[in-house]
């Protein structure tokens, strides 16, 4: 016979208060975990993130190119000293206005007066030797006068007629070697004379004094490289700014321009000039290669300075009064629809499963797809039989085309593949043309899937797709995009009219299938883990 503890009955009793009370705990955090995931996942946002639109309108827009330098004076002049001396006098300072031909600095000059006087003396001496020459020439010609008179009679003979003939020729080519010593020191006077002009510095252009390298009592050695001593502004009346433009840009960059720059010294005052010069030799930093462009601008009030940083706008295009949106309605799309895009996208690739994986889809009804981007576009507009047969050379047409061009440029492979720089202008072409030929063939339905189409396959052919908010729903619209500034784009043509209000944001959240699969989960239990 057994005998059972008197202990055992409450020990049993406290173990199954202690499962109830862990089965209350589970239910409590499934309740939690149920309510985390309908906030986090399964509620809706159109209440809480409202459509964010914006009006259409006319207004500018402006295409322009940033790009930014350094002012400089319109004409710098590095004024320096061709001799060499100590500098005995400094007449100018900073900022001082000077004229041509002013003195601004001397050099000690005792030197260069000494050369001078040595050259006086010199032609001083050369023209004495012009005298004493000119005497012999007289004392020859008499003497051959002479032997000429005796000679006609017969006294002497021919011999001393030809000597004294030669003293007089003598004599004559002396006179001319003194002439001669006399011009040569008087080219030497004057440039000794020169020299010492030099020791006064002046100033060779009227302007303005911005930089000095001197002082009083310091020596200049002149040698191969004049040393400057001063740099002259001549006239801050107009200044240039030396902007370098990148590689990228400076094609669309046209002397005449106009330009809009400011300068942090004046960050609320906007200055305007014009491109005057665009120089063709390459400046290349950090494997950056640009160009250096000339703006030329009014200096009011002369408040632009040389040295100074300008932040500048090169106008390439400016249109006024036309009809723009903003860029973010061109970029909008709703959730629902951008989710329906990416998956029959095929992941996210613009051309579909297809074109980016290189394998064939299945259509709807299980027949594979023929694996590139005419295939993509007629399963994505749901076409029936007939409406394939029209459509479909359509497209290859288009396909062929912009294969050509890409392996014309360099780009080989599948017509639709990426290029380094963005999209084939030929290949969007080419798609553009083809959507407007299929267009008329469509129900609206495919239309409208269409347009969807028109902006992943030729984008950059000046079409685009806004949403417009009508009686609280958004309504897709096809445009025709112009230039933009790159906050608004120009609506060249379309559906859209002026006052339509497009949809630049918000709108209902969009809801990631498999988090809700997983929330879904998570509140039918299986968060709990598989516990008691």
């Amino acid at each position: 016979m057994t005998t059972t503890p008197l202990s055992a009955g409450p020990t049993r009793k406290a173990r199954i208060r202690r499962s109830r009370g862990g089965l209350w705990i589970g239910l409590a955090l499934a309740a939690l975990a149920a309510v985390a995931v309908w906030f986090f996942f399964l509620r809706g946002g159109g209440d809480v993130d409202p459509y964010r639109t914006e009006a259409v309108r006319r207004g500018e827009i402006t295409r322009s190119v940033s790009a930014s330098g350094t002012l400089e004076a319109l004409v710098t002049v590095e004024v320096g000293s061709q001799i060499s001396g100590q500098v005995t006098q400094v007449m100018v300072d900073y900022n001082d206005r000077v004229r041509r031909g002013q003195v601004m600095a001397v050099l000690d000059p005792q030197n260069q007066r000494s050369s001078v006087e040595q050259s006086q003396a010199a032609i001083a001496s050369a023209r004495a030797g012009v005298a004493q020459a000119e005497a012999q020439v007289a004392l020859a010609q008499a003497e051959y006068d002479r032997q000429k008179f005796l000679f006609d009679r017969q006294i002497v003979a021919q011999a001393s007629l030809d000597t004294a003939q030669a003293s007089l020729r003598t004599a004559r080519a002396n006179v001319q070697s003194a002439n001669a010593q006399v011009r040569q020191q008087e080219a030497q006077l004057r440039a000794n004379q020169a020299t010492l002009g030099r020791t006064s510095i002046t100033a060779p252009i009227d302007g303005i004094v911005i930089d000095r390298q001197i002082e009083p009592g310091q020596t200049v050695a002149s040698g191969l490289n004049v040393a400057v001593l001063f740099t002259l502004a001549q006239d801050l009346s107009r200044v240039q700014a030396l902007v370098r433009v990148d590689e990228a840009d400076i094609g669309q960059v046209r002397v005449g321009q106009p330009v809009r720059f400011t300068v942090d010294a004046f960050s609320e005052d906007n200055f305007t000039g014009e491109v005057t010069q665009i120089r063709v030799l390459p400046t290349a930093e950090s494997n950056v290669v640009a160009y250096t462009v000339v703006v030329e601008a009014d200096n009011p009030g002369e408040r632009l300075l040389p040295g100074m940083t300008a932040n500048a706008e090169i106008i390439l295009e400016q249109k006024r009064n036309v009809l723009r949106v903003p860029n973010a309605a061109l970029r909008f799309t709703p959730a629902d629809v951008e989710a329906e895009q990416q998956a029959q996208a095929g992941g996210g690739s613009p051309f579909g499963g297809a074109a980016a994986g290189g394998q064939g889809q299945r259509r709807p009804g299980g027949t594979p797809g023929r694996g590139n981007m005419v295939a993509t576009i007629m399963e994505e507009l749901d076409l029936d039989a007939a409406q394939r047969a029209r459509v479909q050379p359509i497209l290859d047409r288009a396909q062929q085309t912009a294969r050509a061009s890409a392996r014309a440029q360099g780009g080989g492979g599948q017509g639709g593949g990426q290029r380094r720089r963005g999209a084939n202008p030929a290949m969007a072409a080419a798609f553009n043309a083809a959507f407007d030929e299929i267009k008329p063939l469509l129900r609206p339905d495919q239309q409208v899937k269409l347009e969807t189409l028109r902006g992943r396959f030729a984008g950059g052919g000046g079409r685009g797709t806004v949403w417009v908010l009508r009686d609280g729903e958004p309504v897709q619209v096809s445009v025709r995009t112009g230039a933009t500034d790159g906050s608004y784009t120009e609506i060249l043509g379309g559906e859209l009219k002026e006052g339509d209000q497009v949809i630049t944001g918000g709108g209902p959240r969009r809801v990631d299938a498999r988090a809700q699969q997983q929330g879904a989960r998570m509140a039918g239990g299986g968060g709990l883990g598989g516990g008691r």
